[in-house]
């Protein structure tokens, strides 16, 4: 909603549930957790020593408070409850976007916490209230991906690819990824048959996958690396067994990786797509 009495707000933000459904919200000032997530470090005392040693820190979920504008309990109540149904966490998780500020676009994936539970209903015709997301995954992530398309028998450079070449009987390839964000991106690598025993290494981080199957042609294999979302399947259907023992659904890290595909007997109609979403870790 906007009227001309509003206070002025810092960003534009807006919520969008599973189902599609979004409210948008005029931020302002106030905003707090938007910029780092908290951090645990891990330490241990040294016997008869000063100080600790350090052994580790690692990211924490995140609450992010987002103090809002809201309708007016008299006059936009038909609004209000609507926040409602879009917000109710019991929908599953959605994401908070920027709409319009520094970084639009941005977005968190998140769920509702608190705040309409005690909107301070103070006016019939606006309200000032503070809402509450909490975030799993506590990462930024850019509003498009970064997208890589290989086919056989090709030497063609997509940014931010080097050439990747295909051979006739193996699709196969060396190249260099460069991954901008602040924190590890994790991809989603697509593979369109026909071929056999499709692999993904990261030698970078030296780990990697191998998928033990033959593929027909046009047969989609989609490898999910994604936390939470982790998956194999081939056609939709349920491929995990299929991995390697040894094998590890990797991330790609900050800066550059050197990334090695693999696809044994193949032929020209086969490809294989790479996706990430770079990760920061403030909006």
């Amino acid at each position: 909603m906007t009227r001309p009495y509003e206070p002025d707000g810092c960003e534009t933000v807006e919520y969008r549930n599973p189902a599609g459904d979004v409210v948008t919200f005029r931020m302002t000032v106030g905003a707090r957790a938007r910029m780092m997530p908290p951090v645990q470090t891990t330490t241990l005392p040294v016997p008869s020593r000063n100080g600790s040693r350090w052994l580790g820190a690692f990211h924490l979920e995140r609450v992010v408070t987002v103090p809002v504008v809201a309708p007016g309990t008299i006059t936009d109540r038909a609004e209000i409850r609507r926040w409602a149904r879009v917000l109710d966490p019991t929908n599953g998780e959605g994401t908070l976007t920027v709409v319009d500020g520094p970084s639009p676009g941005r977005y968190l994936r998140c769920t509702y916490d608190a705040g309409l539970d005690d909107l301070d209903e103070s006016s019939g015709d606006m309200n000032m209230g503070t809402l509450l997301f909490r975030a799993a995954w506590p990462y930024w992530l850019d509003p498009t991906e970064e997208t890589t398309t290989v086919v056989q028998g090709s030497a063609q450079t997509w940014f931010p690819f080097l050439p990747l070449v295909l051979g006739s009987s193996n699709a196969f390839g060396a190249t260099t990824v460069h991954v901008s964000g602040d924190v590890e991106s994790w991809p989603i690598i697509t593979v369109v048959g026909p071929g056999q025993n499709p692999s993904a290494r990261n030698l970078t981080t030296g780990a990697s996958w191998t998928v033990t199957t033959s593929l027909a042609a046009g047969q989609r294999l989609v490898v999910d690396h994604r936390p939470g979302w982790k998956r194999v399947t081939i056609d939709d259907a349920n491929a995990y067994p299929l991995l390697t023992s040894d094998s590890s659904l990797w991330s790609l890290a900050p800066g550059d990786n050197k990334i090695e595909l693999a696809l044994a007997n193949t032929d020209p109609t086969a490809s294989i797509t790479l996706n990430w979403e770079n990760a920061w870790l403030a909006a």
